[in-house]
């Protein structure tokens, strides 16, 4: 028994032996520490890359080494990735020290993902990558077909023939795919075969014969089936050709001379010299003979070209039948020879079966005559005085100008001169000649001066044309040099709703538009800001101009006014209004005086308070205050009006005797600190209510039967037989005084019995005058009518439909 128990320890210690994880690599790698993990991305051939079609799968590889780079074996190594599934997450390192696992897209996901691998807390570096569409999956193999005869390549053969149809399969890395079939279908002729089985260098071949009843031209394709949907296809045209045709190299192009000699390679022009004019056409021949130098009477196509043709300067018949054996064509200038003329190569060619035969000619195409200057363009169309540009003001402006021919061609390299039609003020150009372009343009800046005019620019070419000088001239459209600032007459307000039903109610909208130019009565520069202020409601603070105009939103909201009108105010960084006597563009002391703005009558405006305006003056200048918003419409700037404090002393400053703008001279120029005011603009807006007050009178207004304002209420006249009443009905909104009701407000008037005559029905338009409307009406009873009671009911009713209404009784005698 003790026997038995040793023999049995000693074969328990002999399997625990073998389970010690001995494998092939018996190295012992408890000393060494792991420092660095080398993560790798691979594809199936082992390239290292990060984009992956897909349908791919990626070798994730990791290599591991101490601190001596030297490898550690039997390492466990874990790894991720964050798009696409792991078949396992974690490895051992091989006697390379390499662990690999495997990434599969088996959801054909499309992204960006990141990848990893680490050992405890020691990280590789992470790597990115991404699956994207497949690629070269989804087309895997090419294949491609050639037709030859006599081992040359070609595209056409004789009826008599047969050619050797060839068909290559590969893959993607270029690999011959063998065993596979290929099936082959042409619109004319016979194949040996329809289908062909690839040999080991993926190559099938078939013959192609034609007959006498199979001439012409058709589509010959192989193809292979990748799998029950997808098909790879080869297509090129082919032509049977008759079995008398001219297929080969036998062709000669040329032309026979007055002696009958066949001059070869040359084309036969059909005048006798090689030069032509700017324009002119030209007829071009070429005889085809064989190698015994009889003409080939079967049509064969002859190409026909040249320089001048390819670029798009001329024209001629490009492909041509030959008959009899002649082919011929019409060369024609259109734009080839510029001023100085050029020479231009005419080719004709014929290609049968990759072998080409040629003729040529050069000829001399004379140059063109100048025609014409135009001007295109002036970019910007106004600038600004030297040394007072900013952002949207510019202080030169490009001018371009372009040269044509008699024939209404562009002229290229052609000389053209600039002058000025003004120098006043230092305005200079910044070249005076120059060359054309390709496309016959040229183009000159014109800087501005210091004072404000307009200018135009002539541009004048010249030429030498058979002996005589030809000069041609154009002029540019006026080009405005100002101060790039609004004048205060140019400046306008408008609103798309006056009279909006805006009391009662909120967020009722109105546009409010201004127009601004400068004293050339051109539009300000694109970018200059405009700003708003209201008395009532709410708008938007500021717009800057595009072609000299802007809007903003007014909107109905608190503030109100107990008189419903409101007061809405546009200002813009301007100058005053001069009127220029001497014709110098500028003020100086032989333009006048200040014009001073004055109310000559009660109700009348004064341009100060944006309302007004000033016609032409004979000379004198518009002084004026600081802007204000004349909320009370006195035309006189009252204390705690809001005014827009251009000196910042705050106070309101009136007009100071001095010409406030940037163009100015001699003793009523403002201080350089003071050369600007605020042009100013206003209107008045009534935010009218939704009920109204009325009041109904008898013809003359002697007689008051009902006045909503005052309560005051009287029966209404009876009305005789055979005779009528008059009426007049007055209605406003609820304002204090009244204003006009809102915009499109109705007022309808009617009568159960008698005759009813006069207006019995209006519409509010858009406007903003005080006060009531009125309507006239007569109330008739005719004769031998009998008496009875009638109902005269007048309603008015707002936009909203809020109605206010009267109901009176009347006898009708």
């Amino acid at each position: 028994m003790k026997k038995l128990y040793i023999v049995l320890a000693s074969l328990l210690a002999f399997l625990l032996i073998g389970c010690n994880g001995h494998n092939e690599d018996s190295s012992d790698n408890s000393s060494q520490i792991v420092t660095n993990i080398e993560l790798s991305l691979l594809d199936s051939a082992g390239n290292a890359k990060q984009s992956y079609a897909k349908d791919e799968t990626i070798t994730l590889q990791a290599k591991v080494t101490d601190e001596n780079n030297a490898i550690i074996t039997n390492k466990a190594v874990s790894f991720s990735a964050s798009i696409g599934s792991l078949a396992i997450t974690s490895k051992l390192t091989n006697s390379e020290g390499i662990a690999i696992v495997y990434v599969t897209n088996e959801s054909l996901s499309l992204g960006a993902g990141s990848a990893g691998a680490s050992i405890g807390e020691i990280t590789a570096s992470a790597i990115d990558y991404e699956f994207t569409e497949s690629s070269a999956t989804d087309s895997p193999l090419s294949l491609s077909t050639v037709m030859t005869l006599d081992g040359e390549s070609v595209n056409q053969f004789k009826s008599n023939q047969e050619v050797q149809i060839t068909t290559t399969l590969t893959d993607a890395n270029g690999q011959a795919i063998a065993n596979k079939i290929i099936t082959f279908t042409a619109d004319i002729g016979t194949f040996s075969s329809s289908t062909v089985l690839t040999n080991s260098q993926g190559i099938g071949n078939v013959t192609l014969t034609g007959s006498d009843g199979t001439i012409g031209a058709g589509v010959l394709t192989s193809s292979y089936a990748l799998n029950a949907n997808t098909n790879i296809n080869n297509s090129f045209n082919y032509q049977i050709l008759s079995a008398d045709a001219i297929v080969n190299s036998d062709i000669r192009l040329g032309y026979f001379d007055e002696n009958n000699s066949f001059v070869e390679g040359e084309i036969e022009l059909s005048i006798a010299s090689t030069s032509i004019s700017a324009g002119g056409t030209l007829g071009l021949s070429v005889d085809l003979v064989d190698e015994n130098e009889a003409l080939i009477t079967t049509p064969i196509a002859v190409t026909f070209t040249s320089n001048c043709v390819q670029n798009g300067n001329a024209s001629i018949d490009e492909s041509v039948l030959s008959i009899n054996g002649t082919a011929s064509s019409t060369f024609a200038d259109i734009s080839c020879a510029g001023t100085t003329g050029t020479d231009d190569a005419l080719i004709a060619s014929v290609s049968i079966n990759n072998i080409t035969s040629t003729a040529n000619k050069t000829i001399t195409i004379n140059g063109e005559q100048l025609g014409s200057i135009e001007f295109i363009s002036a970019e910007p169309t106004s600038i600004v005085l030297k040394g007072t540009g900013g952002q949207n003001q510019q202080e030169t402006s490009t001018l371009t100008f372009r040269v044509k021919s008699q024939l209404g061609n562009v002229l290229a390299q052609q000389e053209v001169n600039f002058a000025l039609s003004t120098a006043v003020g230092g305005i200079e150009l910044s070249r005076e000649s120059g060359f054309t372009n390709s496309q016959g343009l040229i183009t000159t800046q014109v800087s501005a001066g210091t004072v404000p005019t307009a200018v135009r620019v002539t541009a004048s070419a010249s030429m030498d044309f058979n002996s005589e000088d030809v000069t041609v001239q154009s002029q540019s459209d006026l080009l405005s040099i100002n101060t790039g600032l609004p004048e205060q007459r140019s400046m306008t307000i408008a609103a798309t709703l006056l009279n909006p039903e805006a009391e009662n109610v909120d967020g009722v909208e109105s546009t409010i538009a201004v127009w601004l130019s400068d004293n050339f009565h051109n539009p300000v520069p694109d970018g200059t800001t405009v700003n708003f202020t209201t008395e009532g409601g709410k708008i938007e603070p500021s717009c800057s101009t595009v072609n000299g105009s802007c809007s903003v939103i007014w909107e109905s909201s608190e503030p109100r006014v107990a008189d419903h009108r409101v007061t809405i105010l546009a200002t813009a960084l301007g100058h005053e209004t001069f009127f220029d006597t001497n014709g110098n563009n500028i003020f100086d002391d032989a333009d006048g005086d200040p014009i001073i703005d004055i109310i000559e009558f009660p109700g009348d405006f004064t341009v100060d308070s944006g309302i007004d305006n000033y016609a032409a003056q004979p000379s004198g200048f518009l002084d004026m205050s600081e802007a204000w918003r004349d909320d009370n419409e006195n035309s006189t700037y009252d204390s705690g009006e809001t005014f827009i404090d251009f000196n910042n002393d705050e106070t309101f400053s009136d007009a100071d005797s001095l010409f406030n703008g940037p163009q100015c001279q001699g003793a009523n120029c403002a201080d350089e600190t003071m050369r600007n005011v605020h042009v100013r603009k206003a209107l008045r807006l009534v935010m009218a209510s939704s009920a109204a007050e009325i009041r109904l009178t008898n013809g003359d207004d002697s007689v008051v039967y009902e006045d909503s304002l005052t309560g005051e209420t009287n029966d209404l006249a009876d009305v005789p037989n055979g005779g009528s009443q008059e009426f007049n009905f007055y209605f406003a909104d609820t304002g204090f005084p009244n204003q006009t009701m809102p915009f499109g407000t109705t007022v309808a008037i009617s009568l159960s019995a008698g005759d009813l005559q006069g207006a019995t029905s209006f519409t509010v338009g858009n406007n903003s005058q005080a006060g009531f409307g009125q309507m006239n009406f007569f109330v008739i009873q005719n004769t031998g009518d009998d008496p009875q009671t009638a109902v005269l009911t007048i309603t008015v009713t707002s936009p909203n439909g809020i109605i206010t209404s009267a109901i009176y009784s009347m006898a009708l005698l």
